[in-house]
């Protein structure tokens, strides 16, 4: 059953808890965090500063403690996959893959507890799952110019200490963000 506590509001994604988590997108970073969220641009994202904008939706929701994420990816292409305690949020978008522009976005709820390794160790197992479902697709790259993933962790429940793809946790996300990628892809 996937994390139930997500909704979205037209243009934004919003995921809600109470989260240790790690972000590689804009403002990002380890941080304990109430939101994540997966935010398609307007044309005023083009005048702006692109911190500034990403604190601007984050107040137009509300939000204060957060890690955020921008996309050229209309919500409508969003995908959610779940395996046990894993659920993930994905938006893909390849707009030229000669060029390799667009931006695939990954946003990763783990319903467990993890070490800070095994959150950060996530990335990488996002990452390499992203490649897969791209090549397979038919691309020939690894991902786009502006590609992020948070990791959030609520640190209740079962432990983990690893969460490569040799792992049980790490299976779980690797064939959630595999399927997530390909889903939203083919909605592009």
């Amino acid at each position: 059953m996937p994390y139930g506590n997500y909704w979205v509001d037209g243009n934004t994604l919003v995921v809600s808890g109470e989260f240790l988590g790690v972000s590689t997108g804009l403002l990002g970073g380890w941080g304990r965090v109430r939101h994540a969220f997966n935010h398609t641009v307007s044309d005023e994202f083009y005048s702006m500063e692109p911190a500034e904008y990403l604190r601007k939706v984050a107040r137009s929701y509300g939000l204060r403690s957060y890690f955020g994420l921008l996309t050229s990816v209309p919500m409508d292409n969003l995908s959610v996959k779940s395996c046990g305690e894993v659920t993930v949020f994905t938006t893909a978008g390849v707009l030229n893959p000669n060029e390799k522009v667009g931006t695939i976005n990954i946003i990763a709820v783990f319903e467990c507890r993890m070490s800070r390794a095994a959150m950060l160790n996530a990335i990488i197992t996002a990452t390499e799952a992203k490649t897969k479902a791209l090549l397979e697709a038919g691309h020939n790259f690894t991902g786009t110019n502006t590609d992020a993933v948070i990791v959030l962790c609520t640190q209740k429940g079962r432990y983990h200490r690893y969460s490569g793809p040799a792992s049980e946790v790490g299976r779980k996300l690797w064939r959630c963000v595999e399927e997530a990628v390909k889903e939203s892809l083919a909605k592009w």
